[in-house]
């Protein structure tokens, strides 16, 4: 029963920098494609084992999208072409991507799923805010801009909007509001959709230690779990959770989301 929680191997076949600080890895996998939203459990022998959400997938090959957040993601970004990792997957919950008219809200590196969604949406009438600290943070702008209308803020203002990504949120009608990223920024999303009668999809994030819904790390309160029940939630799921105020760190205790 265990068997698709075990690892398989994946191969590097190309590696491309995206920004100052992230990696973008394309794995040849015997794995099932994901769909957007998904995850995958990497490992790498000697580092630890880490959640990676699917950036897309092309022509039968995986792309995470690596930020440089600790030693395991560094190993990871200096992988080449023909070495090898460990990966399982895919997990989770993915977008629903019914409809025809989609706004897509990304801050930092939530892009990486936003864009595979983007993908998969192509044709369809899209909408991109993407925002970052700084210019050189900014994930997959060039290729928002060729599947939909894209708008830019960074807080440096060193392009685009000076300020924050929520600043670029106006009116408008949706078939759906996709967004990822900083809790604080998803916050407001929430909070204006709920003003504006969007209906909102939020792919959260949390710590992992298992990624299938045993250990507990991810729980979000009411018994979800980001693993399992997410990562991808609708807004109104997430009515008395501790999505916007705590979670939990490496150790299970509770800290203030900030």
């Amino acid at each position: 029963m265990f068997k698709e929680f075990g690892f398989s191997a994946a191969r590097v076949e190309d590696r491309r920098v995206e920004n100052e600080r992230v990696v973008s890895l394309y794995l040849r996998t015997p794995l099932k494609p994901p769909k957007p939203g998904q995850f995958y459990m990497v490992w790498l022998p000697g580092a630890e084992e880490v959640p990676i959400s699917a950036s897309g997938y092309f022509n039968g090959l995986l792309r995470l999208s690596v930020s440089r957040e600790g030693e395991t993601s560094a190993k990871l970004q200096g992988l080449e072409p023909g070495q090898r990792i460990g990966i399982r997957g895919p997990y989770g919950r993915g977008f629903k991507l019914e409809g025809s008219k989609f706004l897509l809200v990304g801050g930092g590196y939530g892009m990486a799923p936003l864009i595979f969604a983007g993908h998969e949406l192509k044709g369809k009438e899209l909408t991109f805010l993407i925002g970052a600290k700084k210019r050189g943070e900014l994930l997959f702008v060039d290729e928002a801009r060729e599947l939909g209308e894209t708008l830019v803020a960074t807080q440096d203002g060193s392009a685009g909007v000076k300020g924050l990504v929520t600043d670029l949120l106006g009116d408008g009608e949706y078939d759906w509001v996709l967004t990822c990223g900083p809790e604080p920024m998803m916050v407001k999303v929430l909070e204006h959709g709920r003003m504006k009668g969007w209906r909102v999809q939020l792919c959260l994030e949390r710590y992992m230690k298992c990624g299938f819904g045993i250990c507990g790390s991810c729980e979000l309160g009411r018994g979800l779990r980001v693993c399992t029940d997410g990562p991808v939630f609708e807004d109104w799921e997430l009515e008395g959770t501790d999505f916007g105020r705590v979670r939990r760190d490496p150790a299970g205790r509770k800290e203030i989301v900030g």
